[in-house]
């Protein structure tokens, strides 16, 4: 009896797990493409510039040397204490693994509430847009960057907001605050989050409305400006943070100045002024608010879900063009308005609707003529990987494949072997990664790469850092610019004794 009771309990738990399995197929499905595209990413060598960045950083926040006034990159925060925390290549992709499948599980639900139970398929048309565009290399998908981990907050802060009443009287009223701090993490890494919260403040808050009156009035609403409080709380906590430190002026001048020049530096060549007329921002500031209030004047003659999906895009393609840069990651940004979008397609019966597509299509093509954003192969990532598992190929192969990857290693092994362990190295160049394999942060200064050196015109800072911090080894990488008074410096206190795949490593006289 006691073990007929045992089994029949067996069996039950089972089948109530095959029930909810079939009853949650498509988001499992989801979860496991997420997990095995992403899995080749755990044991890529260090190889991508912005994440050496990033764990260049994070070692320097690990080890307590202060931000932005110690060292230096543009962003705010978190992505760097992310990268101190998760300080290995299989750790700090594995934090993204995890967070994209705690990504691809939200969107899928807030796909299912923007669909509705009328349109299931279209839900998962949605979700399945968004894995394949936030997870290919070709876009950069694959690596840690800020616009794949600021955009699971937007994600957030939407679903908790939308419902069939949108915009009406329905919601709890302390559940904006939520939402608004739940989007403000994802400025906590990066800034043109804005944009997207600001597309979504406008959709519930004014857009929805059925008159311009109702719409004036949802702009000074109490869930308008708990909203808009709970989204800029965060970053002002920030800045309270470090202005008790005593860092505060060189976080601002951070965040806030060098953003707005690094946003007019691709056409400038320098970021350390802004120029948003020789930028473009000025052309495409009045292309969104014409693009807006045609959207307006039109609201009412268009699907709920084609209006705030077009709105949208035209917010996050905008903040993906701020520095008007080709990166591919830039895109991730639209991604998840994309994924919304593009199922809209089967559902859009009228002329009008047909046209917003039409512009979204003109706009886009026209956008992608005149920046040209580049993409990268995804075939070779995975090839390499069923190659490695498949032992074809040894680690030494594998990872040779990678950018620059033999050089920076090459390199490091060379220094590593032969620095001391209070000694320090500086690399001029644009790639961070021989800190990274060397476990040390540059004695130049806060400056980690050199086109910051470059477009802030700090040489002589390095230099009085150099003289000062008296690296053993100093590396110089190919293609690197021309910098005169190092080149001084090392002609006199330094000899060379290494050349590796075009990088050279110097060690100091005395």
């Amino acid at each position: 009896m006691l073990y007929d009771s045992v089994m029949r309990e067996a069996l039950h738990k089972v089948l109530n797990l095959h029930r909810w399995c079939n009853r949650r197929e498509w988001m499992l499905i989801l979860l496991i493409l997420v997990a095995l595209f992403r899995l080749p990413t755990l044991t890529t060598p260090h190889f991508y510039g912005d994440e050496e960045i990033y764990f260049v950083m994070g070692r320097a926040w690990n080890t307590g040397v202060p931000l932005y006034e110690a060292m230096f990159d543009h962003k705010p925060p978190l992505i760097y204490i992310i990268a101190g925390i998760f300080s290995t290549i299989p750790l700090f992709r594995g934090f993204l693994l995890l967070s994209m499948l705690v990504h691809t599980y939200l969107f899928w639900l807030l796909a299912r509430k923007f669909w509705g139970e009328k349109h299931p398929v279209l839900a998962k048309i949605s979700s399945l847009v968004f894995v394949v565009l936030s997870t290919i290399p070709t876009l950069e998908g694959h690596i840690v960057n800020a616009e794949l981990l600021m955009m699971l907050p937007i994600t957030a802060s939407l679903l908790l907001i939308w419902d069939k009443d949108v915009g009406g009287r329905s919601g709890l009223t302390y559940k904006y605050l939520i939402a608004g701090l739940l989007a403000g993490i994802g400025w906590l890494y990066k800034i043109p989050v804005m944009f997207d919260v600001l597309a979504i403040m406008l959709f519930v808050f004014v857009f929805a409305k059925e008159t311009l009156w109702e719409s004036i009035k949802g702009v000074f609403s109490l869930k308008f400006w708990l909203y808009g409080i709970g989204f800029v709380l965060p970053l002002l906590l920030t800045f309270a943070y470090y202005y008790l430190k005593g860092h505060g002026e060189s976080y601002l001048a951070t965040v806030f100045t060098v953003n707005l020049g690094y946003v007019s530096s691709w056409k400038s060549e320098s970021f350390t002024t802004f120029n948003p007329f020789k930028s473009g921002l000025v052309v495409r500031g009045i292309i969104l608010a014409v693009y807006t209030l045609i959207l307006y004047l039109i609201r009412k003659r268009l699907d709920k879900r084609l209006l705030f999906s077009a709105l949208w895009v035209g917010f996050s393609l905008f903040g993906a063009l701020l520095s008007y840069r080709p990166y591919p990651h830039y895109l991730q940004e639209i991604v998840p308005a994309v994924a919304l979008l593009i199922p809209t397609l089967f559902t859009t019966a009228s002329i009008l609707g047909w046209v917003v597509w039409a512009v979204i299509i003109s706009l886009s093509i026209m956008t992608q003529r005149d920046v040209e954003f580049w993409g990268y192969e995804s075939k070779s990532l995975y090839v390499n990987y069923w190659q490695l598992v498949r032992g074809q190929i040894t680690k030494e192969e594998y990872r040779n494949r990678f950018d620059n990857a033999r050089r920076n290693y090459g390199v490091a092994d060379f220094i590593k072997t032969r620095l001391g362990a209070d000694e320090a190295i500086y690399v001029w160049g644009s790639d961070p990664t021989i800190y990274n394999l060397t476990n040390t942060v540059p004695a130049g200064g806060k400056y980690i790469v050199s086109f910051h050196v470059r477009d802030l015109k700090k040489h002589d800072y390095v230099m009085h850092n150099l003289a000062t911090n008296k690296p053993q080894a100093i590396v110089l990488l190919p293609g690197a610019d021309n910098f005169e008074e190092l080149t001084g410096m090392l002609s006199t206190k330094y000899v060379e004794v290494y050349n590796y795949d075009g990088a050279t490593v110097y060690w100091r006289l005395d």
